[in-house]
């Protein structure tokens, strides 16, 4: 993927109304009991939504945000109905090259999409080298419509270096970043919230152990906290709730390091984070796993599906949740380089699928996103040259590779038919 800067979080308010409670009837032959007053009622605040990470590229049900090889600055639209590609802007004789554009930003940029909310569904992030290099890149998150509209700057941020997963509500956009803690000069993980009608950040929790933004709910955040390495694997998956800071442990597992064979480890636990699930993949025997479900509202917890194929190292991240079903990538090493599959378990009727989708290492095919008819491929690079600010201050133009992205029809990828289309 292109270059990227580690990205993360936000929280939200509860507000209290009461109902008024009904009178008796005043005119009546009978003695009637009272009626009872409705209790106070807490509105619903609007729920946190899990964005993922951010991108080059951000699909939508009807079409793909994008942004263009020759124009890497410049967010283009791709309508799937029409299979035309235009750049995110109404003026027709704009060139797309400063902000008075809607589909421009400088720097590298990157994109995430909210398709629940209507208003502003689109994020357009935003980082600039700092000149003299002696800061940290300087982070701009703009929200906009749809169509490119109503664009606004709803955060700047420039202590640390941010993760690439985000969430949102409709108020706030909560995330992950990298600091320096200035009283011990030791590294660490701060959950920040950002408030969108001004900017306003205010940190949440700090971590001083490798911590990942997995999901979000209602008004929690599940995060993890981990120590991958090659020798050995503890993780703890726990949620955060972000109207009181309670912390609730909700999945621990960890591995000592034992080979499954010369040249791969033998597989774990996980636990990935989907809506208000949290799925669990269990190891049951030398290549096969259990996935189940938990509730994390009601704690209920059920088999979705058995003897599904398991091997090579999974991390929590990894979960690819797309068109109802969880896309589960297994790679191992061999004398020969790199080999796997990906297995599509449906997540209502626990049947599986495997895709044999590979790119020239062996590695399988990556899924980025979906349109209701198409997947999005990510599948290798390209050299692209972005605008920046150079150390005197001046716009200079920055060389990078970055990921080449395809469209694939669903019905072609379940079928392991590798037809392509460059999205371009």
């Amino acid at each position: 993927m292109k270059r990227v800067f580690l990205a993360a979080a936000l929280a939200l308010v509860l507000g209290l109304a009461a109902c008024g409670g009904q009178d008796a009837p005043a005119q009546s032959a009978l003695q009637t009991e009272p009626q009872s007053q409705p209790q106070a009622s807490v509105p619903t605040a609007p729920p946190i939504r899990f964005l993922g990470k951010r991108d080059d590229v951000a699909a939508g049900a009807k079409g793909v945000y994008y942004l263009g090889g020759s124009a890497p600055n410049v967010v283009h639209y791709y309508e799937e109905a029409s299979g035309q590609a235009v750049p995110l802007c109404a003026r027709p004789e704009c060139p797309h090259t400063d902000d008075s554009c809607t589909a421009w930003a400088p720097g590298m940029l990157y994109l995430l999409l909210d398709e629940q909310n209507a208003a502003q569904p689109l994020y357009l992030y935003s980082s600039t080298e700092d000149p003299s290099g002696e800061q940290y890149p300087a982070v701009r998150l703009f929200r906009m419509g749809a169509n490119g509209a109503d664009r606004t700057l709803c955060m700047e941020y420039q202590n640390g270096l941010v993760d690439l997963q985000m969430a949102a509500s409709d108020d706030f956009v909560y995330f992950l970043s990298s600091e320096v803690d200035p009283a011990t000069q030791s590294s660490v993980k701060c959950l920040y919230q950002a408030r969108l009608s001004d900017g306003k950040l205010e940190k949440l929790k700090q971590y001083d152990q490798p911590t990942i933004l997995l999901g979000a709910y209602d008004q929690k955040l599940v995060l993890e906290h981990n120590n991958d390495s090659y020798l050995s694997v503890a993780a703890d998956v726990f949620e955060v709730d972000v109207t009181t800071g309670q912390e609730t442990q909700l999945f621990h597992y960890e591995a000592g390091g034992e080979m499954a064979d010369d040249y791969n480890l033998r597989p774990h636990a996980v636990a990935f984070s989907h809506e208000q699930y949290l799925y669990i993949l269990e190891p049951t025997g030398e290549r096969t796993a259990q996935l189940r479900r938990r509730d994390l509202r009601t704690g209920e917890e059920q088999t979705v599906a058995e003897s599904v194929p398991y091997y090579g190292g999974q991390v929590a991240e990894d979960g690819c949740f797309l068109d109802g079903k969880l896309l589960l990538t297994c790679s191992e090493k061999t004398a020969d380089g790199v080999c796997g599959s990906t297995y599509a378990v449906d997540l209502t009727d626990g049947s599986w699928q495997e895709v044999t989708l590979r790119s020239s290492y062996g590695a399988p095919y990556e899924v980025a996103g979906e349109t209701e008819q198409h997947f999005i491929i990510p599948l290798g690079e390209s050299l692209r040259t972005a605008k920046v600010t150079g150390p005197t201050g001046l716009e200079e133009t920055s060389s990078y590779y970055a990921t080449d992205f395809y469209l694939m029809k669903k019905a072609d990828y379940y079928a392991s038919t590798d037809n392509r289309t460059p999205l371009q």
